[in-house]
């Protein structure tokens, strides 16, 4: 009997962690390279340094949107963000999801368990064959969602390419 691949992966951190800092300037960063070479395995365009910098200047505290990025509308490669910034975190905790085929499975991993493993705030990792949490995540059926704490309508918003 063969095992069942794990290809959903679902995992929180620091917002801080999507980039990795070079200097003492507001933006002396640059994308975190193992993240990015996951992102470039799915075949997703995704730019974290704006991410980064959206979240923090222009998603006030009780606000924040789903993000989901494919390379075509059909893919199975799937990368979902959520930047709903709860009331109460001070760690800037953000939770994300990635789907992917078996073509690019094994960077996709190795990449994510690398990223997941220097994270500052390590708060959440997970490899399974069927997510919930993601699977819900990129469900266009349940948005609008309405936050309960801050009464927040989020929405969720897709990219291609």
């Amino acid at each position: 009997m063969s095992a069942i691949p794990a290809r959903d992966f679902c995992i929180a951190v620091s917002m801080s962690d999507f980039v990795t800092w070079f200097g003492d300037g507001d933006h002396d960063f640059v994308e975190n390279a193992a993240l990015k070479a996951a992102l470039n395995a799915l075949g997703v365009t995704v730019d974290l340094r704006a991410l980064h910098v959206a979240y923090f200047e222009r998603t006030p505290v009780g606000t924040g949107d789903v993000y989901v990025y494919q390379p075509s509308k059909n893919s199975k490669n799937v990368f979902a963000l959520n930047l709903y910034r709860d009331l109460t975190d001070q760690m800037d905790i953000v939770s994300f999801g990635i789907g992917c085929d078996e073509h690019c499975l094994s960077v996709v991993r190795e990449k994510l368990r690398a990223f997941f493993d220097t994270a500052s705030c390590q708060v959440h990792y997970e490899e399974a064959s069927y997510s919930s949490d993601f699977r819900s995540m990129i469900d266009t059926q349940r948005y609008p969602v309405i936050i309960e704490d801050s009464g927040y309508q989020q929405l969720v918003h897709h990219a291609y390419g």
